[in-house]
């Protein structure tokens, strides 16, 4: 086999290496954009139906859900919170919404089943234990990581407490999603993926052969240039040392040895596969974009859907940031409040859509003035924003700026869209607050005084 032969066999080979390499790379990047798209969807949905669960258990009076009994079905109390969930089984895309009750010995029973015309629940009758419903009767909003099955079907459950006036949870909100259609949305998302894939992966192998018969055809035209070029050098060589010969033993060994240098050749070593240092800034391009690729979906994993603010998944990170400087003893921070007035109202007169325009334009407006790295949305129709090295005197000026821009968003606003929110704020400070619990507590309290004195001044302005 000739070198020429050789080199061309070793290019041919170190070229489909990095062709190999590649291909490998794209099918990589296609997993794992595939597993992180399925794990974000799956979060999403599941938190989804967290929400409708949170949602109905916060409309619910829970002093009056815990009295509840079998013979009660004809009271106005029970009649109420029939009506709040028949309201979310008949509006929004669910299959179940139902209340339940702990007996108080490991074992749950339904309450209020609106499901009337499909063999609803009866009071009393058992549902089946799972993590969630515990979590739930403990005061935790929880969904189930695995489908059940009872009767009507097969299901993903979530679960929210509903607490009484002392904060004691007197029953819980359960929300069931037909299993079939919640998997057949993952595997869609799926199989989406593996098609995007395997196209890519066929596009790829067409694309590279058709580039690899090319560059072969320009690696042999290299080939033989390098091998011309050697030839011209051999002959220089046979021209210096026909010319030279008999001078090498009479000069001087510095000038010797370099003359017979020349004459014998320098060991130059061509690369094998030049063409591999462009293969090798594709795969270092191609590394760069699957980064930066991995970089946006870690960043949307910490945006809430509905509302373009930070989420659940990122205020549990900035919390644990300030308990940890508070056992640090170097924590300085306010937490705000905020919590939509009638957005129940809002929801029944002019449907679940504007609703959640409302919500997005609250976040806008938050956003405006706290900022948007500050701005969370974890449950229902509250916002909290977690202002660090943020004092009273700040809290303050920052509330005075929020009316300013709230008035400037109405004046701007049909009647029914007007955005009215309730809110408070707390400062941690040490003598008073063990953690950060103790300061959202106060700052929840705060916002819950503003929402009572607005339902007090509307009620009294009903009165003149």
């Amino acid at each position: 086999m000739s070198k020429n032969d050789r080199r061309i066999k070793t290019s041919k080979r170190n070229f489909i290496l990095a062709l190999a390499l590649l291909l490998i790379t794209n099918i990589l990047m296609g997993v794992t954009l595939m597993i992180m798209s399925k794990r974000t969807l799956r979060e999403q949905i599941n938190k989804r139906i967290l929400d409708v669960a949170n949602v109905a258990a916060y409309q619910l009076n829970g002093d009056e859900l815990g009295k509840l009994t079998k013979n009660d079905k004809d009271t106005e109390e029970y009649k109420r919170a029939f009506n709040i969930l028949n309201s979310f089984q008949s509006n929004i895309e669910l299959d179940y919404i139902y209340a339940v009750k702990d007996d108080g010995d490991g074992t749950f029973s339904y309450t209020i089943d609106p499901a009337v015309n499909d063999d609803p629940a009866e009071f009393g009758e058992t549902i089946e234990t799972t993590k969630a419903l515990i979590n739930a009767s403990k005061g935790k909003p929880d969904f189930d990581k695995k489908a059940t099955s009872d009767e009507w079907g097969r299901f993903y459950s979530a679960y929210s407490p509903v607490f009484d006036s002392n904060g004691n949870v007197a029953g819980i909100v359960g929300v069931d999603f037909d299993a079939d259609w919640y998997d057949g949305i993952l595997n869609s998302h799926r199989m989406v993926a593996v098609i995007l894939t395997m196209v890519a992966f066929s596009v790829g192998v067409v694309l590279a052969s058709v580039i690899m018969s090319k560059n072969r055809k320009n690696f042999m035209k290299i080939m033989s240039s390098i091998e011309n070029l050697n030839f011209e050098v051999q002959q220089l060589d046979n021209m210096i040392l026909e010319t030279s010969v008999k001078k090498l033993d009479m000069l001087p060994e510095s000038e010797n040895s370099l003359l017979k240098t020349l004459a014998d050749g320098e060991d130059t070593r061509f690369s094998d596969c030049e063409e591999c240092s462009e293969i090798g800034r594709n795969i270092e391009n191609l590394h760069e974009k699957l980064t930066k690729y991995l970089e946006y979906i870690d960043k949307e994993v910490y945006i809430d859907d509905a509302t373009r603010t930070l989420n659940k998944a990122a205020y549990k990170r900035k919390i644990k940031e300030f308990d940890d400087n508070i056992n640090n003893k170097v924590a300085a921070f306010s937490i705000g409040f905020f919590d939509i007035n009638e957005l129940k109202k809002i929801y029944t007169a002019n449907g679940y859509e504007a609703g959640e325009k409302l919500m997005f334009e609250c976040a806008k407006v938050l956003k405006k003035v706290f900022g948007e790295n500050n701005v969370y949305h974890v449950t229902g129709d509250e916002f909290i924003a977690l202002m660090d090295k943020k004092a009273r005197l700040d809290m303050e000026e920052y509330f005075v700026k929020f009316d300013s821009e709230l008035k400037e968003y109405n004046s701007n606003q049909i009647l029914e869209n007007k955005l009215s929110v309730a809110k408070g704020y707390a400062t941690y400070a040490r003598e008073k607050h063990y953690g950060y619990r103790s300061v959202f507590v106060d700052a929840k309290a705060s916002c819950d005084r503003d929402k009572s004195e607005y339902y007090r001044k509307k009620e009294q302005a009903k009165t003149l």
